[in-house]
């Protein structure tokens, strides 16, 4: 039987918390809200809007990626 002792500490900040609110929240609504105006349904709204904040953050994380 192992017995590992490690003790984990996750550091979250401010910037973070706010980076989540702008991504997830603001973006994600203007995003359902161009969707719906397009597809004119909810169901394609709803995966637009899923669709097009994960490509956001996709787009970032790579950039950030070729910047270093």
């Amino acid at each position: 039987m192992l017995h590992n002792q490690e003790f984990k500490v996750y550091i979250i900040t401010s910037g973070d918390i706010l980076r989540f609110i702008v991504m997830e929240i603001v973006i994600g609504t203007m995003a359902y809200s161009i969707a719906l105006k397009l597809f004119h349904n909810v169901i394609l709204a709803s995966a637009g809007s899923w669709a097009g904040t994960e490509g956001i953050k996709r787009l970032t994380g790579a950039l950030r990626t070729i910047a270093k």
